[in-house]
């Protein structure tokens, strides 16, 4: 290696270690913010200490600062740790924030959540057995997509794109207050496919001819199609409701918009919720409040 290329390399490492050792966040996992000393480590100790966020002597997997993915990510993401900004999802929610939370025991098959115990289980409503972890669904090292999402989150290799959604805050390593608003986050396409690639006995062909247990609810259907939607009611949907579940909008229009659609996410919380199937209650404690803001009786 050349003499100058030497000198650019070292100066990069010796700014890098100068820099804050705190971890970063949501999807600033990415670019410059993303800190490869925030989950591994080198040598498992500094000045005589274990370097894992557990404190345990032990090392882990892949030099991991914690004992696999799941328990790295939730050393940030428990409301503790080096990150104490970082969106807790350990807290099941029927409305903030907008993913919910995990139960607080991961393995429970009880929970109403997306469990993440250390056995494969077949999905609900799927075919194909998993085991569950953060990084099933959330990319460790960072991408270009909202939440870090992955492309294909089943592990089959199926051409599922991570889905399109738009934020008029942009992460910049700094800002989670504002980041992980509700009122930041547009729903633009994408989520019920990525979705359907674990959950993938709920197909088109249930929503249009399926019966009884093979029956589902429509989805990307915009609210206010009348029958063929089961007699949603727009005028309702646009006047003034409380805990406004979300929705889909293929135009990037924040609602209510008599274009917006119903998708997974307006009656399901992404990581879990105090009621069954991981429904979103919007007053928290009646699924009418959540199915009555488009069916309005």
């Amino acid at each position: 290696m050349k003499r100058h290329q030497t000198a650019f390399w070292l100066a990069w490492v010796l700014l890098a270690h100068s820099l804050p050792v705190t971890a970063g966040a949501g999807d600033w996992h990415r670019t410059v913010s993303l800190r490869c000393s925030d989950c591994h480590t080198m040598h498992n100790s500094k000045g005589g200490q274990p370097m894992r966020y557990d404190l345990d002597l032990a090392p882990a997997p892949s030099l991991l600062r914690a004992d696999g993915a799941t328990a790295l990510c939730l050393a940030c993401h428990a409301g503790r740790g080096p990150s104490p900004t970082a969106p807790n999802v350990t807290v099941p929610s029927n409305w903030e924030p907008p993913g919910g939370g995990l139960p607080a025991d991961l393995s429970d098959p009880l929970a109403h959540a997306h469990g993440l115990g250390p056995l494969a289980v077949i999905p609900p409503q799927g075919t194909a057995p998993m085991v569950m972890t953060c990084v099933a669904c959330h990319d460790a090292h960072g991408n270009e997509g909202y939440r870090n999402l992955r492309t294909g989150p089943s592990g089959r290799g199926l051409p599922v794109a991570a889905p399109v959604v738009r934020q008029t805050v942009a992460a910049s390593g700094s800002n989670p207050d504002q980041v992980y608003l509700r009122s930041n986050v547009t729903y633009v396409s994408g989520f019920s496919q990525w979705c359907i690639d674990c959950h993938d006995l709920i197909t088109a062909e249930h929503v249009s001819g399926g019966t009884g247990l093979l029956a589902s609810h429509p989805w990307d259907r915009t609210i206010g199609g009348g029958a063929a939607t089961g007699a949603t009611d727009l005028a309702a949907w646009m006047g003034p409701v409380t805990n406004r579940v979300p929705v889909q909008n293929a135009l990037g229009l924040a609602p209510p918009n008599d274009t917006d659609q119903v998708f997974c996410l307006s009656c399901h919380k992404a990581h879990g919720s105090p009621n069954d199937a991981a429904l979103l209650y919007a007053d928290g404690l009646t699924m009418a409040s959540t199915c009555q803001q488009c069916h309005n009786q």
